[in-house]
């Protein structure tokens, strides 16, 4: 077996590692029940996150292109700055999931009926957001080339399922 056979999966492993590590470090970090006030709870809404589907769509990289005087450093320039205000979104995103996520179990804990289906739905919507979360950030790092990120609708979607989830459980 040659060397490069055996370092290239080496490198590769440790490439995901270095790429995963800071994601799961922000999908796990801990917020605090002090950080969920009622005029956050009630300012909150999934349709801030809105804007996020359009940052990196392509019509806007291609219409610049047809433009006189395009130089390519200022579409690079255009797409850096815009990962990094998507990434800014995504972070605070994720803030946004942790606390209603938090807040969803506090109300758990309070309550005195079995909420075993509830607490259940809340642990696989963690596990789907994370999963969308660290695919988001790996399809981030392609978007330097012009690929655009495709699963930003489903984030969304699943801040706005935990919302949702949150609702029924303060009404009940």
């Amino acid at each position: 077996m040659s060397v490069p056979l055996v370092i290239a999966p080496i490198v590769l492993f440790i490439a995901v590692l270095v790429f995963a590590i800071p994601v799961l470090f922000r999908l796990l970090r801990q917020c605090h029940l002090a950080d969920i006030t009622p005029e956050w709870l009630e300012a909150f809404t999934p349709a801030t996150y809105r804007p996020m589907e359009l940052l990196l769509a392509e019509e806007d990289f291609s219409f610049l292109l047809r433009q006189p005087g395009f130089e390519s450093s200022i579409g690079k320039k255009l797409r850096q700055d815009r990962v990094r205000i998507f990434r800014q979104y995504l972070h605070r995103l994720i803030s946004d999931f942790n606390r209603l996520h938090l807040y969803a179990r506090y109300l758990l804990s309070r309550s005195e009926e079995d909420q075993s289906a509830i607490l259940t739905r809340l642990v696989w919507l963690r596990l789907r957001f994370s999963f969308t979360v660290l695919r988001l950030e790996l399809s981030l790092c392609v978007a330097y080339f012009g690929f655009q990120p495709r699963l930003v609708s489903r984030a969304i979607a699943q801040l706005d399922e935990m919302s949702t989830c949150l609702s029924a459980l303060s009404a009940a």
